[in-house]
């Protein structure tokens, strides 16, 4: 009798889903846990753990290796106005990737939810501290160094020529951070009050212009009025694009160049655009503490369902500008 009732239960839960629409973060290794796609590869190749890898976006570390291939993009403002990535792969090995570069004070708040693997090029060492408290450091700051996997570049002058092998750090991967990450978003079908968007520009700052395209099938990015490419034949093409309004206060940090260096404010909550399948979602976005997920919601508090695929996150200051064509 009382397994008929589970039976029923977990029955009426999955009609529930169904009727909202959306399906609820869970575990299932059948389902790439960051981008609700089908999983492909073997066993051990979809239950690997999130691969947090800090990539540079000055001019010079343009062209960048392996970050088409991510399930997941954060991108924020970094010191003097350009901006810097934190890409997450799991799905996919991307085999090389880079340049890799320093760890910044928002990271270890987008790294917690993964518990998963952490690849920078060292970094202040209270931000060093930091993510290692939540993720395995594989850092040059770690036993490591910038030994295998990590690799010099000749072709390209330092520091803009670190480079990281994906599979050699899957490799060295240890309890409790040796599993698949729990799912960031939900995905489903496109919210009701979505409205036509085909373009998004993102100012995030004076030195930094970013804008997206929908071309039909996925977001296609620019930088400076140019197209952004990668080294080889591949293209940024994520499904969904997400832009995250945050607050940026000086972390009383200068660089080599003294520039302030800059912190987003990520645990708390704000305005969110929701971009996918060539719509528009308004809504907000909110992260209870470090180790949660950030969720997004409509004006009326739904769940805001992401297109199975590839999200590119941009960590927007709040109060610049964001045109939507």
């Amino acid at each position: 009798m009382r397994r008929a009732r589970l039976l029923l239960s977990g029955l009426l839960v999955s009609l529930a889903l169904a009727a909202c629409g959306g399906s609820s973060p869970s575990s299932n290794d059948s389902i790439a846990p960051l981008t609700g796609l089908p999983a492909t590869g073997t066993s051990t190749e979809r239950s690997r753990p999130a691969l947090f890898v800090k990539i540079e976006n000055s001019p010079d570390a343009r062209p960048q290796t392996g970050i088409e291939q991510a399930d997941v993009v954060y991108e924020v403002v970094a010191e003097g106005g350009i901006t810097r990535f934190a890409a997450v792969f799991q799905s996919t090995d991307p085999g090389q990737i880079g340049p890799v570069r320093s760890v910044r004070g928002q990271d270890p708040d987008l790294a917690a939810p993964l518990q998963g693997l952490a690849v920078f090029a060292g970094g202040i060492p209270d931000y060093v501290t930091q993510i290692g408290a939540v993720a395995q450091d594989l850092s040059t700051s770690s036993s490591l160094g910038e030994g295998p996997p990590y690799r010099r570049d000749t072709a390209r002058r330092p520091p803009h020529n670190l480079f990281a092998s994906a599979p050699g750090f899957w490799a060295l991967a240890k309890s409790p951070y040796d599993e698949a990450p729990k799912p960031l978003f939900h995905y489903g079908d496109l919210p009701a009050g979505a409205t036509p968007a085909t373009s998004v520009a993102i100012d995030f700052s004076p030195a930094a212009a970013v804008s997206w395209a929908w071309d039909g099938q996925a977001w296609r990015r620019s930088q400076g009025g140019r197209p952004f490419t990668v080294t080889g034949s591949g293209r940024i093409g994520p499904a969904n694009l997400v832009v995250q309004f945050v607050d940026v206060r000086d972390s009383g940090q200068i660089d080599p160049a003294g520039h302030g260096v800059p912190v987003s404010t990520l645990v708390g909550s704000g305005d969110a655009q929701i971009f996918r399948n060539g719509q528009q979602i308004a809504g907000t976005w909110s992260k209870s503490d470090r180790d949660a997920r950030t969720t997004y919601a409509t004006a009326g508090g739904d769940t805001i369902n992401l297109a199975p695929g590839r999200t590119w996150v941009e960590l927007v200051p709040r109060g610049q500008s964001v045109k939507v064509g």
